[in-house]
């Protein structure tokens, strides 16, 4: 029985502080570097209030063609 290929995993980097990123529906920013492959990033909430959140490189994801 032939032995199936697994996939290739895309090793998480440490984004550039300032990057424009996506996390989950939002469009964010990354303000500093945090402990184990994490990174503090700001966005706006839906009342227009800005707010930090620190969360793993992994889920983040470049923005792509569009900014919006």
């Amino acid at each position: 029985m032939a032995k199936k290929r697994s996939r290739a995993r895309r090793q998480p980097s440490c984004p550039a502080i300032g990057a424009l990123l996506r996390y989950r529906t939002r469009t964010v920013r990354v303000i500093a570097e945090a402990r184990g492959q994490r990174a503090m990033i700001e966005s706006l909430d839906t009342a227009g209030r800005m707010f930090v959140r620190t969360v793993k490189w992994g889920s983040q994801r470049e923005l792509g063609a569009q900014l919006f």
